[in-house]
C-alpha cells in the first residue's frame, strides 16, 4: 500500500468512503477532525483556468478550503499529511449522456435489465472517475431506487441522475431496439401527460428522440417536441434531445430545448444554429464514440483491449469484438460507409461548434449497444481532441459544464468551497487528453475511494461463439464476398450476367447470374427464367438491357436479329410474370 493510500486509511476509519457510500461503523469514541493536508500537486481547476503547479491544499470535511503555494498553505494542525508526488489532479467526469443496465454478455436489450445490471454499470463508471452519469431515456423503476439510494448513502458507485423513460413519437425511434420502454406519443395532449408521468416519478430530466433512423421511422413533430418542451419547463425540468438532422436541432433549439445530446451528423451546421445556441445556452455533447462505435472495430483500433479496458472489461469481451462473428456481422452492414461518413461531420461539426463558443458537455451514449462503460468516457475525451478542441477546454467540459448543467453545485471545479472530488492521473492530461485514463486512485469528498471494491462488486458476463455461430458466419461472409465480388461485374438492369447462355438454334440467350431456366424446345422455343427474390419486371429489365448489346434489335415490345443456323428473322418476346419472365422464341 502506498504511503498516502495508509494514511487515509487511518483517516477514514471513523467515516464512510465518501464516493463509495458504504454504511458508517459504530464507534464508540468521537472521531478527530476530518482535515487533510495535499502536497505537491499539479491541479487542473477543471473551469478553464490555468494549471496550478507544485500545490498545496487542504481539506476539511469534504470540501477544499486552501489552494496555493507551500508557504501559502501550511499544513493545518492535526492535519493528516498526502504526498501526492508531482502527480497531476482533475476533477471527476460528469457524463450527460449514458445508459446502465442494458448490456449483457455482449448482448443490448432490455431484457438485460435488472438491479444487478444497473449496478454493474454504476459501478463500472465510478472506477473509471466518472463519478456522475445522466442516464437517458431507458431506465424504469430500478433506476429510481438505485438513485435515491445513492443519495441516501447507501450505495456507491457513480451518482445516477435518470430521465426515466425517454418520449418518442408512435412507432419511431428507439422503439426496435428498446420495445416496450419510450414513451409514444401522438399529440401534443399525449406529449404533455408523458412529461405529467415523468415528473411524477421526480425524473432529473426530460429526454426526448428526434431522429427517423435514416428515413426508416416516423420522428417526432416539431410541434409536439415543443409542446413536451414547455410543458417539461413549468415543471423545472430541463429537457434534452436525441437529434440527427440539422434542421431538427434547430427546430428544437427555437422551441427552447435545453440540450442537444447526439452530433448533428446530416450536414455541417451554419451560423444560424450556432448564434441561437450560444443565445439560448443550449448545450451540446458530440457522443463521438457512440457514433464510431458503429464502424471503428472492422479497422481493429490499437485501445481495444488495452490494459486500462482489461482492468474492467475481461479480455474475452474484447476478443469477441474482434472475432470474425461480430466483425462479419458489422462489415456486411450497407450502412457502414455512411456511418463513416457521418462521423466525419461529426468531427467537423465540434470543431466548428467549440470555436465560435457554443456549450460543450461531455455525453458519450455508454451503456448503448458496442460499448465500454466507463472506458469510453475516457476515449470520448481523445477523440474529442482528434476532432480540434484542446484538452483544457474539453476537461472543462467534462468537468465544469456538465456538472453545472447537471446542478452540482459544489462540484466539477477544483477550488475553495467545492468539493474534493478528483482523479489522481500518473500523466498530464493537458499534454494529451488520452491521459485522463491513466488513474492512479480517485478521491470524493477528500477520501480515497475503493476502486477494487468497486471491482468485486461488478458481475461480468461474455459472449460465447459456438461452433453454429462460427459455421452461420462462414456461410454468410462467403454471400457477402459474392455479392460484393458480383458489384464489380457489369449490371443489366439491377443483375449481372451469367457466365453460361442458353443455345437456341446457335444463338446465345443470356440469363441473369444465378438464376434458374426451363427450356421448352420449339420452334417456337420457350425460355423461363427465374431468380430468388427476384421479380418478373426487374428480370424484363434485364433483357430489356443487355439483348441490344447481345445483337439484338428493339422490334415493338420484342426484340429480333437475323438466325445463326437458319436464315430466318429470329423474333424474341418478353413475357414477364409475378416472380418470373417467359421468352418466347419464334421465327419469321
Amino acid at each position: 500500500m502506498n504511503c498516502h493510500r495508509r494514511i487515509l486509511v487511518a483517516a477514514t476509519l471513523f467515516s464512510v468512503l465518501a464516493g463509495c457510500g458504504e454504511a458508517p461503523a459504530k464507534k464508540e469514541a468521537e472521531p478527530a477532525a476530518d482535515i487533510g493536508w495535499f502536497q505537491n500537486v499539479r491541479i487542473i481547476p477543471g473551469d478553464g483556468s490555468p494549471a496550478i503547479q507544485d500545490a498545496f491544499f487542504t481539506v476539511e470535511n469534504g470540501k477544499i478550503t486552501k489552494i496555493g503555494t507551500k508557504a501559502e498553505v501550511p499544513a493545518p494542525k492535526g492535519a493528516l499529511h498526502v504526498d501526492l508526488a508531482g502527480q497531476t489532479i482533475m476533477p471527476v467526469l460528469v457524463n450527460l449522456h449514458g445508459h446502465v443496465g442494458l448490456i449483457k454478455a455482449g448482448t443490448f436489450s432490455t431484457e438485460n435489465y435488472s438491479r444487478e445490471s444497473v449496478l454493474n454499470d454504476v459501478y463500472r463508471y465510478g472506477y473509471y472517475g466518472v463519478e456522475y452519469i445522466a442516464s437517458l431515456g431507458a431506465d424504469t423503476d430500478v433506476a429510481f431506487s438505485v438513485r435515491d439510494e445513492q443519495r441516501q448513502g447507501k450505495l456507491s458507485g457513480a451518482q445516477l441522475y435518470t430521465a426515466g423513460r425517454g418520449i418518442t413519437t408512435k412507432g419511431g425511434w428507439p422503439t426496435p431496439i428498446l420495445k416496450g420502454v419510450p414513451i409514444e406519443v401522438a399529440n401534443e395532449t399525449e406529449a404533455r401527460k408523458a412529461v405529467s408521468d415523468m415528473a411524477a416519478k421526480k425524473v432529473d430530466l426530460i429526454k426526448i428522440w428526434v431522429d427517423d433512423n435514416m428515413g426508416a421511422l416516423p420522428k417526432l413533430s416539431p410541434a409536439i417536441s415543443a409542446a413536451i418542451i414547455d410543458e417539461a419547463h413549468k415543471r423545472n425540468l430541463k429537457v434534452v434531445a436525441h437529434v440527427f438532422y440539422l434542421a431538427d436541432a434547430k427546430d428544437l433549439v427555437k422551441a427552447g430545448v435545453d440540450g442537444l445530446v447526439h452530433s448533428i451528423r446530416d450536414r455541417e451546421v451554419d451560423d444560424d444554429l450556432i448564434n441561437q445556441m450560444k443565445a439560448k445556452n443550449v448545450i451540446y455533447t458530440p457522443t463521438l464514440t457512440a457514433h464510431e462505435s458503429k464502424f471503428i472495430y472492422v479497422d481493429k483500433p490499437s485501445w481495444l483491449g488495452e490494459q486500462s479496458m482489461r482492468e474492467v472489461f475481461p479480455a474475452q469481451l474484447s476478443a469477441f469484438t474482434a472475432s470474425d462473428v461480430f466483425l462479419g456481422r458489422m462489415r456486411r452492414d450497407p450502412n457502414l460507409p455512411k456511418f463513416r461518413e457521418q462521423y466525419a461531420i461529426a468531427q467537423k461539426n465540434l470543431k466548428k461548434m467549440a470555436a465560435a463558443g457554443v456549450k460543450i458537455g461531455l455525453g458519450t451514449d455508454s451503456g448503448a449497444a458496442n460499448t465500454f462503460t466507463g472506458y469510453f468516457e475516457h476515449r470520448e475525451l481523445e477523440l474529442m481532441e482528434a476532432a480540434g478542441m484542446a484538452p483544457a477546454d474539453i476537461i472543462k467540459a467534462a468537468t465544469t459544464t456538465s456538472a453545472e448543467f447537471l446542478g452540482i453545485k459544489d462540484g466539477g471545479v477544483l477550488a475553495p468551497g467545492k468539493n474534493a472530488n478528483f482523479l489522481v492521473l500518473t500523466a498530464n492530461p493537458l499534454d494529451k487528453a488520452r491521459n485522463s485514463r491513466e488513474i492512479f486512485t480517485i478521491y470524493m469528498n477528500g477520501h480515497e475511494i475503493d476502486r477494487a471494491a468497486m471491482l468485486r462488486n461488478i458481475t461480468t458476463e461474455v459472449p460465447k461463439i459456438t461452433q453454429e455461430d462460427r459455421q452461420k458466419e462462414a456461410v454468410a461472409a462467403a454471400d457477402f464476398a459474392r455479392t460484393e465480388a458480383d458489384k464489380k461485374l457489369p449490371h443489366f438492369g439491377d443483375f449481372p450476367a451469367a457466365d453460361a447462355t442458353i443455345r437456341v438454334r446457335g444463338m446465345a440467350i443470356p440469363m441473369p447470374k444465378y438464376s434458374k431456366e426451363t427450356h421448352k424446345v420449339g420452334p417456337p422455343d420457350v425460355i423461363t427464367v427465374s431468380l430468388e427474390k427476384a421479380t418478373g419486371g426487374q428480370l424484363a429489365n434485364f433483357y430489356k438491357d443487355i439483348l441490344p448489346k447481345r445483337g439484338w434489335n428493339p422490334a415493338g415490345a420484342c426484340f429480333e436479329r437475323k438466325g445463326v443456323v437458319s436464315p430466318k428473322m429470329q423474333s424474341l418476346c418478353l413475357a414477364p410474370g409475378g416472380a418470373d419472365i417467359t421468352l418466347n422464341i419464334t421465327e419469321k
